[in-house]
């Protein structure tokens, strides 16, 4: 009964240990920004600190702005949008993962799930790639050139992403908000960066909230059936989008 009694407890000390360690993964930011309808002045490569943008709003509140080499605690970017047709916003962001132990060039990118309508991304390096002026210019390709990860002395990878929600009608308010978090999404589409040497990962997503008469309201017919949220999420996970469609009022 003893030898059984100290397995059982040596055991539980193992699986606690574990779980100590993934909840002690650590992530640096070197670089982020925040796009809305072509303006990023408020919010841009590892300054800003949000507020106004056009007719909409950015709020950094729970967003941590700490960059390397200090540790990062990710967080979340919410956008509010005002009335306007064919609106985007977009968020870039170069994390990386298990930094102070591991470096820059150490982690591997991936896409999970199917990208809805609207939405439109890009991994790469940041150092060699477009993925920024990509980012800038709203022309995410879909693609993730993020190589191969290898072991010293041709170790692989620095990965930044980049994702964005457009052709969003808004008649009242709108609200797009990223999350970028250490639990992967249960569904829909993210983005997720690993470390290949820890198996750490971040992972990013993607809310959408639009209010009512946004999308194919039709003079005040819109759209009557029950509404089917969609999530979409980047990784440095991340992704997902959740589309909320309201019973238009008639006109």
């Amino acid at each position: 009964m003893k030898k059984n009694l100290a397995l059982l407890f040596a055991t539980l000390g193992f699986f606690a240990a574990v779980n100590q360690a993934k909840a002690a993964t650590q992530v640096s930011l070197a670089d982020w920004c925040v796009n809305v309808n072509g303006d990023s002045a408020t919010a841009c490569n590892g300054g800003g600190s949000g507020g106004a943008s056009g007719t909409s709003s950015i709020s950094l509140a729970s967003f941590d702005k700490t960059l390397e080499p200090g540790s990062n605690t990710l967080g979340t970017v919410t956008v509010s949008l005002g009335a306007g047709a064919g609106q985007y916003v977009s968020f870039y962001a170069d994390y990386d993962v298990d930094f102070a132990t591991k470096g820059s060039f150490a982690d591997t990118g991936a896409v999970v799930g199917s990208l809805p309508a609207g939405a439109s991304y890009e991994l790469d390096d940041p150092n060699s790639s477009n993925i920024f002026s990509d980012f800038a210019a709203n022309t995410l390709g879909n693609t993730n050139n993020v190589g191969t990860s290898a072991l010293p002395p041709n170790e692989c990878c620095d990965v930044a992403f980049a994702l964005s929600f457009g052709n969003i009608n808004v008649t009242s308010t709108g609200t797009v908000t990223f999350a970028i978090t250490t639990t992967a999404p249960t569904s829909g589409f993210y983005i997720e960066q690993t470390n290949q040497y820890t198996g750490d990962s971040i992972f990013l997503q993607e809310t959408t909230t639009l209010g009512p008469c946004t999308v194919n309201c039709n003079g005040g017919g819109g759209n009557t059936g029950t509404p089917e949220p969609s999530t979409f999420g980047l990784g440095l996970g991340l992704i997902g989008v959740a589309l909320v469609w309201k019973r238009c009022r008639a006109a």
